[in-house]
């Protein structure tokens, strides 16, 4: 792997590049920013301290429902941390995609993979980036330089092990693959391939969107055949290096319309996502019938359903340690909340459809501060109508818990523009809640030129 040059970074710094071999990089670091404008004492959360990257005492942060629009502003340079003139938090464009793409690479942009999966390893030293053409690469996580290209590729989930930071997994048809970024080592894992006999299989994965246990034991997985049809769940244990157990779903309607599948935080159930196959209205799916989102337990028996249909959505851990669904709720047009154990649904904050249609996503993967989820919206409107428009925001999981908002996002989605899905801006966070990702086209609609960005959060922020 090749390691490129780094600098240090500082906010307002105004040279990106790094030092020559010898010199001292020097950096510009702006003064304290004073309250973001229009916010009084009691709308401000308590300062904190400085974040690692931008060195003056954050701001208050801002906890209101101002409706506050987009700034107008040029795209800032990669590696420049400054601070977020609305909300006071420390932002940097991480990638450079002019830059930081391998010659042969064709991807347009780059950008965090999903909501729902975690860019940071286990150390918080290295993000994994993904460019849009399904490369992949990986970037130091304290000077932000880009580390080089992985040796994988395509629609492969990669996942970082939970404790080793060098380790990582992906999916390969059937087989489960280890990379070493540190040695460059890659290694079988397990083919699941023999764990059915007799059977042609394409794929054993989670199908993009799913993640393992927090602890990087369990993993949730379907298997598909040739036809991209589902005709198993699995439960993995890394750990032994055993498929724990399986369940055939062949012939079960709707298996052709699942979307993903993946394991719970603390490894006790398996969710898979039947959403194309929805529930009618004041029903859920059955062990017989699934539909909706189902939930099994670990063991894979015990199917119920979970919501009949649902927007986007995350698993989390709440203030007491339950396994929750963080969702938007369409049936009510709330962000609302799921407790596994019980089904028991509770609307946290109401949606404002009545001026336009609102894209939203949620990532639960701060396991490391449980009572907290990550928000990013979108639409196609650089003008913001509601407090939530445009935005990545935290949002506390109770009824009226704290909001604060973080950024925005600067980044406009044209639902007709098949190209700007990429600029969905899908914000992740690492797992002590102290760094946010966020993708964005910055204005461009249509180009699938997209980078990423990165919020960086003193340590007890939240308090």
């Amino acid at each position: 792997m090749v390691v490129l040059s780094t600098a240090s970074l500082a906010c307002g710094a105004t040279d990106s590049s790094p030092p020559a071999p010898g010199e001292t990089p020097s950096a510009a670091a702006t003064p304290s920013s004073p309250a973001p404008r229009g916010t009084s004492d009691k709308q401000q959360a308590t300062g904190a301290a400085a974040s690692p990257l931008c060195p003056d005492p954050q701001p208050p942060l801002v906890i209101d429902f101002e409706v506050r629009q987009t700034p107008d502003m040029p795209e800032p340079e990669a590696r420049v941390p400054f601070r977020d003139p609305v909300f006071g938090t420390c932002v940097v464009r991480v990638t450079d995609r002019a830059s930081d793409l391998s010659p042969d690479d064709t991807s347009a942009g780059l950008k965090n993979e999903y909501s729902r999966v975690q860019s940071f390893n286990a150390d918080g030293s290295r993000i994994l980036v993904l460019g849009i053409a399904a490369t992949w690469y990986l970037y130091d996580a304290h000077t932000l330089q880009p580390l080089g290209q992985l040796p994988f590729g395509g629609p492969v989930d990669p996942r970082w092990d939970a404790n080793n930071p060098d380790l990582l997994y992906y999916s390969e048809d059937t087989r489960l693959m280890a990379y070493n970024v540190g040695s460059g080592e890659q290694r079988l894992v397990h083919d699941f391939a023999a764990d059915f006999p007799g059977q042609s299989l394409a794929a054993v994965w989670t199908k993009y969107e799913g993640s393992p246990s927090a602890d990087g034991r369990y993993w949730g997985f379907m298997a598909e055949d040739q036809d991209w049809v589902t005709v198993a769940f699995l439960v993995y244990d890394l750990q032994q290096d055993e498929v724990v157990t399986k369940r055939d779903v062949r012939g079960v309607p709707g298996v052709d319309a699942i979307d993903n599948a993946y394991i719970s935080p603390l490894g006790n159930y398996f969710i898979a996502d039947f959403s194309d196959y929805y529930c009618e209205p004041g029903q859920l799916g059955t062990d017989e019938r699934p539909c909706g989102y189902m939930v099994y337990d670990r063991d894979l028996n015990n199917g119920r359903g979970l919501l009949r249909i649902s927007g986007h959505m995350d698993l989390a851990l709440d203030a007491q340690g339950r396994e929750v669904a963080v969702f938007q709720d369409i049936d009510t047009d709330n962000i609302s909340m799921l407790d596994l154990a019980s089904g028991d649904v509770t609307p946290l904050w109401p949606i404002d459809f009545s001026h336009e249609s609102i894209g939203l996503h949620v990532s639960g993967r701060a396991f490391g501060r449980p009572g907290w989820a990550l928000v990013s919206t979108h639409d196609g409107n650089p003008a913001s109508s509601t407090w939530m428009d445009d935005q990545v925001f935290a949002m506390e999981l109770k009824p009226g818990g704290r909001i604060v908002r973080l950024a925005h996002t600067h980044s406009v989605v044209d639902e007709s523009q098949e190209h700007d899905y990429w600029a969905e801006p899908h914000a992740s966070v690492n797992q002590d809640f102290t760094r946010v990702l966020f993708t964005t086209n910055w204005g461009r609609s249509g180009t699938e030129e997209v980078e990423m960005f990165l919020i960086d959060l003193p340590a007890g922020w939240s308090d």
